[in-house]
């Protein structure tokens, strides 16, 4: 999943973009477009979203 999104994501010429642009594809992308089991099985913003709301 990290690798195909990350390719597709991004045009990445050298090994060097990739490590910079690796980092920010994470943290933007892959963190919050998946279910965490540590939250409750939400995903990120919607666990953020929900302590907010208590």
């Amino acid at each position: 999943m990290l690798k195909y999104g990350e390719v597709y994501l991004c045009e990445c010429d050298t090994f060097e973009n990739v490590m910079t642009g690796l980092p920010y594809f994470i943290e933007k992308f892959y963190n919050n477009k998946r279910i965490h089991s540590v939250l409750g099985y939400l995903f990120p913003d919607a666990f953020a979203e929900s302590l907010i709301i208590q």
